[in-house]
């Protein structure tokens, strides 16, 4: 007896994707994950474009996190060309990413993945019988939204993030207003934390057997070093070394593997290298002390509650990054690029996983080639792990339980 279960679109996710099932003789016998954006070519957009316009082409690449995109071309084109920017940059960048999560995390939990444990099919549907649980949402997105706009120039696609620095930096007072605001903000965020804590996750294990994040304190402190769970590490240099892409007959997003086995990436893997490092912030450390889930974890469900985790880090980051700011102003907004013939190599932690990017240039400072890898392409391969397995300890369950427990674990991944 054969079965087919069709999802063809994935609600409540931040892209576009289906999953094919099949069962046949009570087994599963395929499954099928596709992301179906139409190809967009952005890496062959850039080319022959002048080293000023690609983190404005790029950043396209993501709405929601525009910030990761602009960032890793911005660190990409600085590599070929040499530039070293001065310390009130790096940690305006790293505020900039403050916000990112702030507002993604936040986008992510409340909006997409709650209504699943919440028993509603829409945050609409939830919100009248928890206005002041969505309305904590709203609060937390929007502190996220005033710090990308702040430094950004917008909050989305903000054009005050240049090549070499900004266009322009915020005051001293516009910044001890963001600190304010954010101190206000860590008793919801911890509220978040113990409201995901206390959901009733699937039991479930993942098989995968590798998971991969840079080798940072916190994903909105940057590293040019990869961390493997495996206990490998290598350099941005060597990203496309060990990071191998396909091409999927079925999905229009590669499909990467790394020492040809699928890898985990994102909030997961994250939250799960700082507790192994025992590098979490003390402060986050203390309040996930009190939690009654515990990492590490390979319950794919719970990189719900790891982002929940990355949004309290962010927050008390984002504070001391400020009192640092504040104390070295004045300082130059930018520094001067000269353009040189060169590959650079960029890279950095989006919310969703860790993004690559690297140009080549002429001595021009025109793009002659390009490589991209998003979260997406690296994802594909481990949430299909992921289905396989879900499915085959559901195959007992009804057509449609089936497909509802599978669009929850996509969901988690948020690809």
């Amino acid at each position: 007896m054969r079965k087919e279960l069709n999802i063809n679109h994935l609600t409540r996710v931040e892209g576009h994707g289906a999953v094919d099932i099949v069962i046949e003789n009570s087994r599963l016998s395929e499954i099928r994950l596709r992301f179906t954006e139409g190809p967009r070519f952005f890496e062959f957009i850039t080319r022959e474009r002048l080293y000023t316009e690609i983190p404005k082409i790029v950043s396209r690449i993501c709405g929601i996190c525009y910030v990761s995109h602009r960032l890793a071309s911005v660190f990409a084109v600085e590599d070929a060309f040499g530039v070293k920017v001065n310390r009130g940059i790096e940690l305006l960048r790293s505020l900039l990413t403050v916000g990112e999560y702030l507002e993604s995390h936040s986008l992510h939990l409340y909006f997409l993945a709650l209504p699943d444990y919440m028993g509603y099919p829409s945050t609409l549907l939830m919100a009248k019988d928890y206005p002041n649980v969505v309305k904590r949402g709203f609060k937390l997105k929007e502190a996220g939204n005033r710090i990308m706009k702040l430094i950004g120039g917008k909050t989305v696609h903000g054009e005050n993030i240049l090549v070499g620095g900004f266009a322009s930096i915020p005051s001293q007072e516009e910044l001890k207003k963001v600190r304010r605001e954010l101190l206000k903000v860590i008793p919801e965020i911890e509220a978040t934390l113990f409201l995901f804590d206390g959901l009733d996750y699937p039991d479930f294990t993942s098989p995968h057997t590798l998971e991969m994040c840079l080798n940072s304190p916190s994903p909105c402190l940057f590293s040019s070093e990869v961390w493997l769970s495996d206990g490998t590490t290598f350099t941005k240099k060597e990203y496309e070394l060990f990071v191998r892409e396909d091409v999927s007959p079925y999905s229009t997003a590669k499909v990467s593997r790394v020492k040809g086995e699928p890898f985990l990436i994102g909030p997961l893997a994250r939250v799960n290298r700082l507790f192994k490092e025992e590098e979490l912030h003390p402060k986050v450390s203390e309040a996930v002390k009190r939690l009654k889930n515990t990492f590490p974890s390979k319950n794919s469900h719970l990189a719900n509650l790891a982002r929940a985790v990355e949004l309290l880090d962010a927050a008390y980051r984002g504070v001391e990054l400020i009192e640092e700011l504040l104390s070295l102003y004045p300082f130059e907004p930018s520094v001067e690029v000269n353009p040189r013939a060169g590959t650079g190599f960029g890279v950095k932690e989006a919310p969703r996983g860790t993004l690559y990017h690297k140009y080549t240039f002429d001595s021009s400072g025109r793009c002659v080639g390009a490589n991209i890898i998003t979260p997406t392409a690296q994802l594909q391969s481990v949430i299909e792990e992921d289905l396989k397995a879900i499915v085959e300890e559901s195959l007992e369950a009804e057509g449609e339980e089936i497909k509802k427990r599978a669009e929850v674990l996509v969901r988690a991944y948020d690809p």
